[in-house]
């Protein structure tokens, strides 16, 4: 763990040898390509590539309501999605949406009291929709008790997703759980003990923009076996408690990529879709390519340019980044790449 150490302590232009490590890993397991994701969830352009809107909706089960209402999320990031309040509504919702072109979706929703997503009744009817269409389907499940767990590994998901926090203080005073970050460990054990694609999500700069338990959490997460790990970072919203809070810079970001890729030589890695907009996510993304990320959702038109000089394959698709592991196996099946 000291190179994770030094990745979150050390000066941040003194990291040139780990950023040397992490492409030369990026190159050696994963034979220098670099996928390119832009689902339908937001609206998005460049002068390479643009989203469809209708390509990997997202779902929430509970429309904007959550009853924890996160300081940093306050059920903003729910406003967005197709609401489904009902089973019914949920199959009919997804029919329509897949006859419309939609190849797959993210099932979602707020989160009640205990901290999950109340997706019980909802999971049968993604098990319909699997057997009755060709659609991957990711869910997002909170802190989900064993009950939940089994019915997710019933419903055959393609991919769990979750947000694991590695501080107390930040459990308490931003997700309003009197938790501790020991509840994250039962979780992931328990999702893989049913074998699901578990691709644990980290939020960077959480405590109001703050790098506080994003080390942690990442040596929560190495504990796994993930088939993904997703590293966003905070954007402030209107109508949250964090408004007004100055997000993490590109090099707290990087930070956190660089010790994920370490850490996790053999893991897919991805910049996720939440992360500040304009000259600070050109700089992320530059960094992204410097830390061996195997993934870039929404890249900026700089990415395109920085990977054309590095001589890196670009592949492009407009699913949910959480399945980046199912691309990859396919490409190692493929040429048979050393993972």
């Amino acid at each position: 763990m000291e190179v994770i150490d030094t990745c979150f302590q050390q000066p941040f232009a003194s990291l040139t040898d780990l950023f040397s490590k992490a492409e030369q890993i990026f190159k050696q397991n994963f034979g220098n390509r670099l996928y390119l994701y832009a689902p339908g969830m937001v609206s998005y352009e460049t002068s390479y590539c643009r989203s469809n809107p209708l390509s990997f909706p997202a779902i929430s089960v509970t429309g904007s309501w959550c009853y924890l209402n996160c300081e940093h999320c306050s059920g903003k990031l729910l406003e967005s999605m197709f609401p489904a309040g009902s089973p019914d509504q949920l199959y009919h919702l997804m029919k329509k949406l897949i006859e419309k072109g939609a190849k797959g979706f993210l099932i979602s929703g707020g989160s009640n009291r205990e901290g999950y997503v109340p997706l019980e009744p909802f999971l049968p009817i993604v098990a319909k929709i699997k057997r009755e269409f060709l659609v991957e389907v990711v869910v997002h499940c909170g802190l989900a008790p064993p009950q939940l767990v089994d019915a997710l590994a019933e419903a055959g998901v393609d991919g769990v997703l979750v947000d694991v926090v590695g501080s107390d203080l930040t459990l308490r005073k931003v997700c309003h759980l009197n938790m501790r970050v020991e509840v994250f460990e039962d979780l992931l054990k328990r999702l893989s003990d049913h074998s699901l694609p578990v691709v644990p999500h980290i939020v960077v700069g959480m405590h109001y923009g703050k790098i506080l338990g994003e080390k942690a959490a990442l040596e929560i997460v190495s504990k796994f076996q993930p088939a993904a790990v997703v590293i966003v970072a905070l954007m402030p919203l209107e109508g949250t408690g964090m408004m007004h809070t100055k997000p993490p810079s590109p090099q707290d970001i990087g930070r956190v990529m660089l010790a994920a890729r370490l850490l996790l030589p053999n893991t897919p890695i991805v910049l996720g879709c939440a992360r500040p907009r304009g000259d600070s996510r050109v700089s992320t993304d530059a960094l992204a390519v410097r830390c061996g990320v195997n993934g870039v959702t929404y890249p900026s038109d700089a990415l395109f340019t920085i990977c054309k000089r590095r001589d890196i394959t670009l592949i492009f698709s407009e699913k949910c980044c959480s399945l980046i592991w199912k691309d990859i196996s396919k490409r190692v099946n493929e040429v048979g790449l050393c993972l």
